[in-house]
């Protein structure tokens, strides 16, 4: 996902309130993935985004978990048992 889409898909988000604002756990930005549910294998979907992740194995049903952006283009989903998932995209659904 280009940068540029990348951000605007978060800022969408971020302005109509479905991601919480970042946290201040680190350097890098981080944002609240409330009520997370496996939809598909490889595809979650949270308080109106999709994240299309690359072989994810972890099974959820409504946890927290945290989206963690790392450069252009790169996220990684951060779940409470502090394993992780990298992320392919990330669609606003409306």
């Amino acid at each position: 996902m280009p940068l540029s889409l990348a951000r605007n898909v978060l800022s969408v988000a971020l302005g109509a309130g479905l991601l919480a604002g970042p946290s201040l756990l680190a350097a890098a930005d981080y944002y609240q993935l409330p009520n997370i549910k496996q939809v598909d294998h490889n595809l979650y979907r949270a308080a109106g985004v999709a994240i299309v992740t690359v072989s994810c194995l972890h099974v959820a049903a409504g946890e927290e978990a945290l989206l963690k952006y790392e450069g252009p283009g790169e996220y990684t989903i951060v779940w409470q048992d502090r394993s992780t998932c990298e992320v392919l995209r990330v669609l606003l659904l409306t």
